[in-house]
């Protein structure tokens, strides 16, 4: 995620936090220190900062569960309005979701419990105070705040924990496809009524009831782009017919290559082995750091995505996500055979339909 920074790893897990986090924290110090004094900021942050360390234990708990079903988890990202986690891909077998998705709220409850424990005798459980005035209201806000997130996230839609649950659930009883649209149903029914209620109660209900509707209709898309792409090899989909580049040649020749075609990425080869790709990002910010002048050779990326003509299309759309790259290269015994980027397996869909739609 762009505009995070790394803090090491946690169990082989990359921690990250994004900028905005750091801005929060700022604007809540800010605020405090103006309104209550540096003590109460200083406390404020203290208490933000705990219940995102919560928040990071709660993620955790889904990536380890899904590294022990064989699933990578790449990374944790804490932001203002929570964490994500970065997993490859969720598991499909309905039990293993169901564990994956209800350990997040059971982390959290466990939390609150272990927090009740050893200090709820003395402090209870408060709605939390952005400001706690005192150490018992911030274990009270603190044992508070875990159980909100526990609940919040049972609310039987996605994204949240709740929603995958249930399709777990369904997908014990139908196919994963109509277990995915059903869930999402019933999650978008639930955000309308958030977003309804929360115009005449409270304009928070109403965000979250938007956010909500659009996690949802995400997640149905998400699963039938991954049923379209399963069984397709990369071979039905790729480029075959390119121009691809020299490394010798300046950025000139390259942009009249471009002119003459709809090509935006080639392939760099010399001797028939390819040596590179570059891609138009690059070209247009060369163009604008170092002129026209400059070779392909300087600039192309030696360290591009290589692929099997056999290789199925939803490994494909995993590997283009997690390496941020639009084109990989087609590689057989050491031959380039084609190239094949997001738009190329785009165009085979919709040409596909179109044909589906003749007969």
């Amino acid at each position: 995620m762009r505009w995070s920074f790394n803090f090491g790893t946690i169990f082989g897990i990359k921690f990250r936090i994004h900028v905005t986090f750091f801005l929060l924290l700022f604007f809540i110090f800010i605020s405090g220190l103006s309104q209550k004094g540096v003590e109460a900021a200083s406390i404020s942050v203290l208490f933000i900062c705990s219940i995102f360390i919560c928040v990071l234990i709660h993620e955790l708990g889904h990536s380890l569960i899904a590294i022990r079903f064989g699933q990578v988890a790449q990374s944790i990202t804490l932001l203002p309005i929570g964490g994500v986690a970065t997993i490859e891909e969720m598991p499909e077998k309905p039990s293993q979701e169901i564990v994956m998705s209800l350990i997040g709220p059971f982390i959290n409850i466990a939390i609150a419990g272990i927090l009740y424990l050893f200090v709820g005798g003395w402090s209870g459980i408060d709605v939390p105070d952005l400001y706690p005035s005192s150490i018992r209201d911030f274990f009270a806000g603190l044992i508070g705040v875990n159980i909100f997130i526990a609940v919040f996230n049972l609310i039987p839609a996605f994204p949240m924990d709740g929603g995958r649950a249930l399709r777990g659930v369904l997908a014990l009883k139908m196919d994963y496809i109509q277990a995915t649209s059903f869930a999402v149903s019933i999650g978008q029914g639930l955000s309308l009524f958030f977003v309804f209620y929360g115009i005449f109660f409270n304009w928070w209900l109403t965000l979250i009831g938007i956010f909500i509707f659009i996690g949802a209709g995400s997640e149905k898309q998400h699963v039938i782009l991954n049923s379209l792409l399963r069984g397709v090899r990369v071979q039905d989909a790729m480029i075959t017919d390119y121009h691809s580049l020299n490394p010798d040649m300046v950025l000139s020749q390259v942009l009249e290559k471009a002119y003459q075609g709809y090509q935006d990425d080639f392939p760099v080869v010399e001797d028939r082995v390819i040596q590179g790709i570059l891609t138009r990002n690059t070209i247009l910010s060369s163009i604008h750091e170092k002129g026209i002048d400059i070779t392909v050779k300087e600039i192309m990326d030696t360290n591009f995505v290589s692929l099997n003509p056999l290789t199925m299309l939803d490994d494909v759309y995993r590997i283009f996500r997690a390496s941020n790259k639009p084109i990989a290269a087609v590689i057989e015994n050491g031959t380039l055979k084609g190239i094949i980027t997001l738009d190329s397996i785009s165009r085979f869909f919709m040409i596909k339909a179109s044909l589906k739609r003749t007969h």
